[in-house]
């Protein structure tokens, strides 16, 4: 949806490694530029907002909203050379946005030589402020001392990671701050 109400309909996806919205124009991908115009991309069950020069995603949970900035990063592993060693070649030099081809606006990134890492900033209102974690501990740093430990073991009988945002939405949920 544009901010003028008008909609653009297509075929969406987001690339989480570069932080870029992708559509397809009849069969040329293409790359949404001009995020001032626009309100929100929804992607299947996903709605992202521009933020920034890019967008997050939005997620609510049943009295709770979460704001999820993507960031998905190829960690170079090498490759098994000979004898079990790991060689790396010349491509350490190269910046890693390089290193990958895009093959229908998708990444080819080979698993035996790239690992995929997450380091996603969350969002959430706190007293009508927005304020960001990006793991456990910045997470509960956003609860008075004494809820951590009720919440620490929530999430550890629940068996929840905080890398997951449905997780995130329901300790929200169950702890509202």
């Amino acid at each position: 949806m544009l901010k003028n109400k008008q909609f653009a309909k297509g075929l969406f996806n987001y690339n989480c490694i570069n932080k870029e919205m992708h559509f397809l124009n009849g069969t040329t991908d293409m790359i949404v530029e001009n995020l001032a115009d626009i309100d929100t991309v929804v992607v299947d069950t996903h709605q992202f907002i521009p933020y920034e020069d890019h967008f997050m995603e939005v997620m609510y949970g049943q009295n709770s909203i979460l704001f999820i900035d993507w960031k998905m990063k190829p960690k170079d592993m090498g490759k098994k050379g000979a004898m079990g060693t790991t060689t790396h070649g010349s491509v350490q030099a190269i910046d890693i946005n390089s290193r990958y081809q895009r093959v229908n606006g998708e990444q080819d990134l080979d698993p035996s030589v790239y690992k995929i890492e997450t380091e996603n900033t969350y969002y959430v209102f706190v007293k009508k402020k927005l304020k960001s974690f990006k793991n456990t501990k910045t997470f509960l740093g956003l609860y008075p001392k004494e809820k951590q430990q009720e919440i620490r073991k929530f999430m550890g009988k629940q068996k929840l990671e905080i890398e997951d945002p449905k997780n995130i939405l329901q300790i929200l949920d169950t702890f509202p701050l």
